[in-house]
């Protein structure tokens, strides 16, 4: 019941957002994608202002894709969902990819005790997203701190700004260190520079919580009178308590360092769409509509509709059960992942992504 609560809240914080802040479905510009998949398995949910972006594509005009990166420890997959989603939407558009590893925001927000240990983990997350196949040639990794043009577009940005404006925005007070508000600027700084160094329009890919930080990045750029970022609004991975995964908490994310039996513990506590018992799901079936296993498999796994239609009907018709059949093919599946991916990671060359550090 729970679960299904939390769609109903979500749906009615879509709904809202669709009507106060200019967002909408995403079904809506469907035909200008050549490559539906990211609709079609759920993972994009809607958009501001990226029909813009597709009609300047087929004008001959390209546009960049921002998506960063905090790194505190590990990445789990969560972040490998976004960014996987990131390097196909770079595959189909051909698309300039920005992605700024935010050193400085995690150690300004008490995330790391040092901004080396920051920087260690900028390493780490930089091999494991570059891993996942992204072109060198298109796509610009930078670690924030050591990144000199960081500071001086954020001083751009910040003169456009005032603290009114940011506590607004992100809820800060006067108990908060200096450097939180002036973060504000660095992090617009991040996703205005594709314009302000190529004269790129900019898309962003984030959560529909994060759509604050959306708004007050697109006033800075109407007061610098440049183009305003547009947004894809994304799916995100649940949690064994159905809340998206988070590196601060350990126990909502399946990091990609898991050994089996941890990825295991995670899988095993997903919720599901199942019945009370063995004899009832084969009878009744089950729910894929709010089975977050069944999730996990259409976003990570399902390559396309007809894969999501078949599964779920396999569940609705109790053929399968979600203890015995989805949750051991789930745990399967990410740890073939994993293991190629770690093995990817460990030939990555990082110098070709390392981009941008002027």
């Amino acid at each position: 019941m729970g679960t299904e609560l939390a769609a109903l809240k979500k749906s009615a914080d879509i709904q809202r957002m669709f009507k106060e802040f200019g967002i909408k479905p995403i079904e809506e510009i469907a035909d200008l994608f050549p490559n539906k998949t990211l609709i079609d398995i759920g993972l994009l949910i809607a958009h501001r202002d990226f029909d813009h972006l597709l009609r300047g594509l087929a004008q001959g005009k390209k546009f960049a894709i921002v998506s960063g990166r905090g790194p505190s420890g590990p990445l789990h997959l969560g972040h490998i969902l976004l960014f996987s989603l990131v390097k196909h939407l770079q595959d189909i558009f051909n698309a300039e990819v920005f992605i700024p590893i935010s050193d400085d925001e995690k150690f300004i927000f008490g995330k790391v005790p040092k901004l080396e240990d920051a920087e260690k983990w900028a390493y780490d997350n930089i091999r494991y997203i570059a891993a996942l196949g992204f072109d060198p040639n298109k796509t610009h990794i930078y670690i924030s701190s050591k990144t000199t043009w960081v500071y001086r577009y954020a001083l751009k940005c910040a003169r456009k700004m005032t603290i009114s404006m940011i506590k607004s925005a992100l809820g800060t007070t006067d108990s908060h260190n200096p450097g939180i508000l002036f973060y504000a600027a660095v992090q617009i700084a991040h996703i205005l520079q594709p314009t302000f160094d190529y004269n790129l329009p900019v898309v962003v890919p984030i959560g529909l919580d994060q759509d604050v930080f959306m708004r007050l990045a697109r006033d800075v750029a109407q007061l610098l009178h440049v183009m305003k970022p547009a947004s894809l609004y994304v799916q995100f991975l649940p949690g064994p308590r159905g809340e998206p995964m988070s590196s601060s908490k350990p126990e909502t994310a399946l990091f990609v360092n898991a050994d089996s039996k941890q990825a295991w513990r995670i899988i095993a506590n997903l919720f599901t769409g199942g019945q009370g018992s063995i004899r009832e799901q084969f009878l009744k079936g089950g729910n894929p509509d709010v089975c977050h296993v069944f999730l996990w498999l259409k976003h990570l796994f399902f390559k396309n509709k007809g894969e999501i239609e078949v599964y779920a009907e396999m569940c609705r018709s109790g053929e399968l059960i979600c203890g015995l059949d989805c949750k051991p093919l789930l745990h399967e599946l990410v740890m073939d992942f994993l293991a190629r991916l770690r093995d990817a990671a460990e030939k990555v060359n990082i110098e070709k992504f390392l981009r941008d550090s002027h």
